[in-house]
């Protein structure tokens, strides 16, 4: 073999044939679209908070009533049980709901009753859209415990 010869290992794109222009055209659409399509969920995607694992132990969990809160009067059922499973009763709860956006003023959490760590409580939903509730437990010992839950309100 003379050095002037020349060995082609990769396969050869031909456009001149048809099939071949149109694999290469497919391609490219397909690349263009990933492209876009991972600048429009970078840039439009929405941060969402879910409760933390926690290290505590502890498990805190919440329930709103209705299933689908509306805006106005709510109510959140929160449940607080101990690394047992164990029910957690006499906590002092606190329960502040903020909107995602900046600019809206909080709802607090109004206690209205607790019933073997199950704790009821009334709370404004001001205005629809996606809302954020951080429970806040001290327990007996001084303890704090928390958690933030997400909440969609939607518009009556």
């Amino acid at each position: 073999m003379s050095l002037n010869t020349a060995i082609d290992v990769a396969p050869t794109l031909d456009i001149r044939r048809p099939e071949a222009a149109r694999r290469l055209a497919r391609w490219a659409a397909f690349l263009c679209a990933l492209a876009v399509l991972s600048v429009l969920c970078a840039g439009c995607g929405r941060i969402q908070q879910t409760p933390a694992a926690a290290q505590d132990g502890y498990t805190v969990t919440l329930v709103a009533q209705p299933a689908t809160p509306v805006v106005g009067d709510g109510t959140l059922v929160v449940t607080l049980r101990d690394p047992a499973g164990q029910p957690v009763s006499g906590a002092r709860l606190q329960v502040e709901g903020n909107m995602s956006h900046a600019g809206m003023k909080p709802s607090f959490g109004k206690i209205r009753g607790e019933d073997a760590g199950q704790y009821t409580v009334a709370i404004p939903w001001t205005m629809g859209g996606d809302w954020y509730v951080d429970i806040k437990a001290t327990l007996s010992d001084g303890r704090v415990i928390a958690r933030r839950f997400p909440i969609a309100v939607h518009a009556k």
